[in-house]
C-alpha cells in the first residue's frame, strides 16, 4: 500500500473524530497522514482546524504556515492563521492572511468568503478596539499630568503669598484680610483653569469613551468606510469604486452572493449614504477607520 493511500485512510479516520468532536484522536489521524504525506496541506489545515477548537493557537499557527509553505493558494491556511494571530493580538499580520484568503476566494468564486469578511471585520474591529483603550490611557495620562502641573503652580503661588504672612498667621491663626483675598483670586484662577481642561479633554467625557464604527457603514471589499455606497441585485451594499475594480478583475458577480451582477444593475444605496455622512459629521475620526 503507498503512503498516499495511507495517508488519505489515516485523514478519513481523522474527519471522523473531527466530527465527534473528539479532537486529539482526530490530530493523532491526521499527524499520521503527514508524517506519510508531508507535502499535503490539507493535512495540516485539517489538523489545525481541530487545534483552533481547542484554542491552541501556537499549533494553529505552526500548522497554517507549514501549510502555505506547501500550497501558496491554501485559503484555509491564510484564513485559519489569520484567525489564530487575532487570538495573539497580532492584529496586523492577522489582517494582512485575511485579506489574502478573501482574494483567493474571490479570484476563485468559493463559497467560504462571507466567513472570511467577518473574520477580518473581527479581527479590525480587535485591533481598533486596542488602539482606542491605547488613545483613552494616553489621554487620562495626559489629563493627569497636565492637572498636576496646573496644581503645583497653584500651591507655588499660595506659598509665595503666605510666606509674607507666616508671623501674623502665627499669632492669630488666619491671614490678614489681603493676602487671603490674594489666595482666593489664585485658587479661583486655577479651580478655572482646571475646569476649562476638563472641558476640553472630556467633551463631556466622549474623548474617554471607547468610540465604535458600525459594521454596516464597511465596505465588503476593502473593509473601509464607505463613501458611495450602490446595492447589488442580491440586496448586498458595496463601495462602487471596489466592486467597479472587482468586476473589471474578476468577473461580473457579486463578490458575496456569487450572483451574476453588472454595473448597470447596480442602483445607489441613499439611505445607506446619509447616514453614514450623518455620522461622519458627529464622528469625524471615523474617516481614519
Amino acid at each position: 500500500m503507498s503512503n498516499i493511500v495511507e495517508a488519505e485512510q489515516h485523514k478519513k479516520k481523522g474527519n471522523s473524530h473531527f466530527s465527534n468532536k473528539d479532537y486529539n484522536k482526530a490530530i493523532a489521524e491526521y499527524t499520521l497522514a503527514i508524517n506519510k504525506a508531508p507535502n499535503n496541506s490539507v493535512y495540516y489545515t485539517n489538523r489545525a482546524l481541530c487545534y483552533l477548537k481547542m484554542k491552541n493557537y501556537g499549533n494553529v499557527i505552526a500548522d497554517c504556515e507549514m501549510a502555505i509553505k506547501q500550497d501558496s493558494t491554501s485559503v484555509k491556511g491564510y484564513y485559519m492563521l489569520g484567525q489564530a494571530l487575532t487570538e495573539q493580538v497580532d492584529f496586523d499580520t492577522a489582517i494582512s492572511n485575511l485579506q489574502k484568503a478573501y482574494d483567493l476566494t474571490i479570484a476563485d468564486k468559493g463559497v467560504f468568503s462571507a466567513e472570511i469578511v467577518q473574520a477580518l471585520l473581527n479581527a479590525r474591529k480587535k485591533k481598533w478596539n486596542l488602539e482606542e483603550k491605547k488613545r483613552i490611557e494616553r489621554e487620562s495620562d495626559l489629563l493627569r499630568y497636565v492637572k498636576g502641573l496646573i496644581n503645583a503652580e497653584r500651591e507655588r503661588q499660595l506659598q509665595k503669598v503666605s510666606s509674607k504672612s507666616n508671623m501674623f498667621s502665627k499669632i492669630v491663626s488666619s491671614h490678614p484680610p489681603d493676602v487671603q483675598e490674594k489666595m482666593d483670586i489664585i485658587n479661583q484662577a486655577h479651580n478655572e483653569k482646571l475646569s476649562q481642561l476638563e472641558q476640553v479633554f472630556s467633551q463631556s467625557d466622549e474623548n474617554l469613551k471607547v468610540r465604535d464604527l458600525p459594521d454596516h457603514f464597511l465596505d465588503k471589499i476593502s473593509f473601509n468606510i464607505m463613501h458611495d455606497p450602490v446595492i447589488t441585485p442580491s440586496g448586498i451594499t458595496y463601495e462602487r469604486a471596489h466592486l467597479k475594480e472587482h468586476f473589471k478583475k474578476i468577473g461580473h458577480f457579486d463578490p458575496l452572493s456569487r450572483r451574476e451582477c453588472r454595473e448597470s444593475d447596480l442602483y445607489p444605496n441613499l439611505a445607506m449614504k446619509e447616514a453614514i455622512e450623518d455620522f461622519l459629521n458627529k464622528n469625524g475620526w471615523a474617516a481614519d477607520y
